[in-house]
């Protein structure tokens, strides 16, 4: 009976996932460590090189989701443009449904005043979907004594999808705030496994703010800043709304933060959306900077989830000197 239970409740658990996953992108706990994943205009914001890879582990202990992040960005000062790609791997439910994206991105600084610039962008991508029915396990398959049967209900018609998509974003800055707003799937594509047109990416709008409060200039004309930095993040795909507000401190090499993802005064059918307290901490030498956050399940879930971790590792080079940036980025 303990084994029959298991099964069930492994049933329900992956199908959730799957069924979030087919209508809603992967979140980051720290998206402004790489923010060109946040939307195109951030591509190239260091004044230089920048080349990145993440790791999370979403609910480490019910098989969520892991994702894998890889990208490079750069600015070029004569044609005052950058250009980024990265590519992210999601893997949902211990393999059951895997998702591929490769964008690549580019962005065009306009200085509008002595200390406000804009930067339009725009983002090209391709994604690979697939599902592997073998790892779902359905009711009907259950047998009396735990034993797993055959089962017809879910018989896909494609086991991959693969799809175009783009997506445009706007930013405003200087260098202590910036704002602005990215639409991504703006194609629209038909992502069903069942050939069921109505299924589709649905289009995902983010808007972003941040300001920084400086603390302390350093004891020098190169030295690193001290700063808080309080940043708000919104996203809305499909039914899905989520909110990411965060508060970071940096003093010179270090970094420390705490964050809360969630919505608590939107409840859709009369449910909770609340997410998760997020604790960061990092720190940067010679160009490298490592940051962790971990995940504190606040949801339904937090008995079970087992958290989120993330880890984001960037090198940054032939940056321009500090006092010549028109922007803060982390």
């Amino acid at each position: 009976m303990k084994t029959m239970l298991k099964r069930i409740i492994s049933v329900v658990s992956v199908l959730l996932l799957a069924q979030g996953a087919m209508s809603q992108d992967y979140l980051l706990s720290q998206p402004w460590a790489i923010a060109s994943m946040v939307a195109p205009s951030f591509a190239g914001m260091n004044l230089g090189g920048k080349a990145f890879m993440t790791y999370r582990n979403q609910y480490s202990s019910l098989k969520g989701a892991h994702v894998a992040i890889a990208g490079y960005d750069q600015y070029f000062h004569p044609m005052r443009s950058s250009f980024g790609g990265n590519i992210a791997y999601t893997n949902y439910a211990g393999g059951m449904l895997s998702q591929t994206e490769f964008n690549i991105q580019y962005n065009y600084s306009v200085q509008m005043t002595t200390d406000w610039y804009f930067r339009p962008g725009l983002q090209l991508g391709l994604f690979y979907r697939t599902i592997d029915p073998s790892k779902m396990v359905f009711a009907d398959q259950i047998g009396p004594n735990g034993e797993i049967l055959p089962s017809t209900s879910f018989n896909p018609v494609n086991s991959s999808v693969v799809r175009f998509d783009a997506g445009v974003s706007i930013l405003f800055y200087h260098k202590y705030f910036f704002g602005g707003i990215h639409v991504d799937n703006i194609l629209g594509n038909k992502v069903s496994f069942m050939d069921q047109a109505s299924t589709t990416n649905p289009l995902k709008i983010s808007a972003y703010a941040a300001g920084m409060i400086p603390i302390s200039k350093g004891l020098g004309k190169y030295d690193a800043k001290d700063d808080v930095t309080i940043a708000a993040l919104y996203q809305w795909q499909g039914q899905y709304h989520q909110i990411d507000l965060d508060i970071m401190y940096h003093r010179r090499y270090f970094m420390a933060g705490v964050g809360y993802r969630g919505v608590p005064f939107y409840t859709p059918e009369g449910m909770q959306n609340q997410d998760a307290v997020k604790l960061m901490i990092g720190g940067s030498v010679a160009g490298f900077s490592l940051s962790y956050s971990y995940d504190i399940n606040v949801s339904s879930l937090v008995d079970v989830s087992g958290g989120s971790h993330e880890v984001v590792l960037t090198y940054r080079f032939m940056e321009k000197a500090p006092n010549d940036r028109s922007f803060f980025c982390y």
